[in-house]
């Protein structure tokens, strides 16, 4: 009795494991069972299953076993096959720089609660032979210094000595030119300062950059324009002073009223803080310092006294008194 219940066990099994190798069948096989060292040979993976069946792939690492390295893994492909069924394929490039056969151990699938091995592979890796009668072997040669082509050498360095030549007569021409440029514009300011800063101010109120959003820019070319007209017109230095230094100064000069230096300090503590505050004036706000700047420019500009001519004057007294 008890044969007979282990030949019904061994009977299930069979056909239950023939059952399901029909279902999911696995095949790993080589290029070329031989290859030359540095070479490279694909290895093919590929299941063939029904679509139903999940099965996983066994996970490569960098090196197949030890001495044989694997060099790319394609991703998985599908193909569609009659039946229902499909087969998934994928290639794994070898390569191996030490001569030896190698065995490659089967190849384990998960399928379901299931594992499906492959058959084992070898690959042999044959060194390169040298042919020691037809190829001679020599030793490693020493390292030689290269002669220097001192012809090639001094063409080389003529060359970069013109051309930094021709740089630093470039840069000296452009260097004088606006230096010119800034002396010429200096003169004009130092001639008649309140001509430039109220040319200066007709030009920005042109631009209408607050207007704009460009509060900073705005403030910043009007205060900048007054520091210009301050330092020409009173000798005071002020592009290397702050806004208080200034108004400091400004208020030991006699001649400028008091109205004047209010109206540069609205100007300068605003302008202070749009730079430095971030804040946003009004537009009322920035009306006013535009009119202030010309006021201070109009208020404590240089009366410039026109010289008499003596003789024409003498000449039109005695051209009265002949009339008389």
């Amino acid at each position: 009795m008890k044969k007979i219940y282990t030949i019904l066990c061994a009977l299930l099994c069979f056909v239950s494991l023939t059952a399901y190798s029909q279902v999911v069948t696995v095949q790993a096989r080589l290029d070329s069972s031989s290859m030359l060292i540095g070479e490279q040979t694909k290895l093919h993976l590929e299941v063939t299953q029904e679509k139903k069946v999940k099965v996983s792939f066994p996970v490569i690492a960098d090196s197949l076993i030890k001495g044989l390295e694997v060099v790319k893994i394609t991703k998985l492909d599908t193909t569609e096959l009659e039946g229902g069924r499909i087969k998934v394929s994928a290639d794994v490039l070898l390569t191996s720089f030490d001569s030896a056969t190698y065995y490659i151990p089967p190849f384990k699938f998960i399928a379901g609660t299931d594992t499906i091995e492959t058959n084992p592979l070898s690959l042999k890796v044959l060194s390169v032979k040298v042919d020691t009668v037809k190829q001679r072997i020599y030793d490693i040669k020493p390292v030689y210094n290269a002669k220097i082509n001192w012809a090639e050498v001094l063409e080389t360095s003529l060359i970069i000595l013109l051309i930094l030549a021709l740089l630093a007569v470039a840069f000296w021409y452009i260097r004088k030119r606006l230096k010119a440029k800034n002396q010429k514009e200096e003169e004009a300011i130092i001639v008649n300062p309140h001509e430039f800063a109220l040319k200066e101010l007709d030009r920005i109120k042109s631009e209408k950059v607050w207007q704009q959003g460009r509060i900073k820019e705005f403030y910043t070319d009007v205060t900048s324009v007054l520091r210009l007209y301050i330092q020409h017109r009173f000798k005071i230095p002020t592009l290397e002073m702050t806004s208080d230094e200034i108004i400091d100064n400004m208020e030991g000069i006699k001649e400028v009223d008091k109205e004047a230096k209010m109206q540069l300090k609205q100007i300068l503590r605003l302008s202070d803080l749009v730079k430095f505050a971030k804040w946003t004036p009004d537009l009322n706000e920035n009306d006013l310092t535009i009119s202030n700047a010309y006021l201070f420019v109009n208020e404590t500009k240089e009366e410039i006294v026109e010289p008499v001519d003596t003789e024409e004057k003498e000449s039109d007294a005695e051209s009265s008194i002949e009339k008389d």
